[in-house]
């Protein structure tokens, strides 16, 4: 006699959109600290459960939410003949879209979620970090500079800008971008 097996699960797209979009919102008014995967339930409409199926950890959702707003700000450098001005150029973009009010949080919450769960700064770097530096570091390395010095070079310009934007918040003045990357081009004679 045959038996009738239930088919496994499968993740519901509603119920998945849902739980992201209740996670983004909930950290918008509340920050890291204060997000709670019940209240993210209660949020979404589904169960605890549903959620911990899922992700396995409160900082596993909020890297899958937060990289997800990261698409939008990884973008490439331009490429024209003037290597300073395209990184400039999109350092200013960085910097717009770090000091929006999505932007910010997004850039406060990945720098939480990562200091305390390594697995998740694991993910947070790889899926942001890195990318940020390799972008300015390809860029250079396009137009002939040496690995090591287009290396340090996107770790000061782009760190220079996160920094000052998590030290300063919104109130980060986005021309101050270009002027952080011209310094650190300038300096090492990149220009």
């Amino acid at each position: 006699m045959a038996t009738d097996v239930a088919a496994p699960r499968r993740r519901s797209e509603k119920s998945r959109a849902a739980i992201m979009r209740a996670t983004r919102e909930l950290l918008l008014e509340r920050g890291f600290d204060k997000l709670s995967i019940e209240a993210v339930a209660a949020r979404a409409g589904v169960g605890k459960q549903t959620i911990y199926r899922w992700w396995p950890s409160r900082h596993a959702l909020v890297a899958d939410v937060t990289l997800e707003y990261a698409d939008r700000i990884l973008r490439p450098v331009e490429r024209t003949a003037d290597v300073t001005a395209d990184i400039c150029e999109w350092a200013v973009g960085l910097a717009r879209a770090l000091t929006t009010a999505r932007g910010n949080a997004m850039l406060r919450i990945l720098t939480t979620a990562g200091m305390e769960h390594p697995d998740t700064a694991a993910r947070l770097r790889a899926g942001f970090s890195t990318p940020l530096n390799e972008t300015v570091r390809n860029r250079l390395l396009a137009a002939g500079h040496r690995p090591a010095v287009a290396r340090d070079a996107a770790d000061a310009v782009v760190g220079g800008i996160v920094y000052a934007i998590l030290t300063e918040g919104r109130s980060f003045e986005c021309s101050r971008a270009e002027s952080i990357t011209r310094t650190v081009i300038d300096g090492l004679g990149l220009g």
